[in-house]
């Protein structure tokens, strides 16, 4: 029995899961796998196998692209750090030198231009990458 095939299948199947897990967008690859073993299986000749699997990865791609496209259109756009300037939230823990702000319901670590304490309301004047400036209001 020729293992060849099923390995593919598996692989392929493997790839997609996998794409699944960690959205890697390698989904189309697995598909080309799994068609190929699943060709290979039905006793299709290799080079017309081929050809139809880089045909389902091709096809796999223009499909989950597009898919892809609507699901994240805003992509490349300054989403969270410059949409988050002059929203306001709460200091919710102080240690040492790091100053924790509850902001939309997530945890930030922040960078107070003023004085403040745990409780205190503040507000986003800036971002420096994933770390908020922050002023208290008064």
């Amino acid at each position: 029995m020729d293992y060849l095939p099923i390995l593919l299948l598996i692989l392929g199947l493997l790839i997609i899961v996998f794409d699944m897990m960690v959205a890697a967008f390698i989904t189309p690859i697995g598909m080309a796998f799994a068609a190929l073993g699943l060709l290979l299986a039905l006793n299709i000749d290799f080079n017309v196998a081929f050809i139809i699997s880089l045909i389902v990865a091709v096809v796999s791609y223009q499909l989950f692209a597009r898919f892809i496209r609507k699901e994240t259109k805003d992509i490349g756009k300054p989403k969270y750090t410059f949409e988050l300037k002059g929203k306001r939230g709460k200091v919710r823990e102080i240690k040492e030198d790091e100053v924790w702000v509850e902001l939309e319901g997530e945890i930030w670590l922040s960078k107070p231009l003023n004085e403040v304490k745990e409780g205190d309301e503040v507000v986003v004047v800036d971002t420096n990458g994933i770390k908020l400036i922050v002023r208290k209001l008064d």
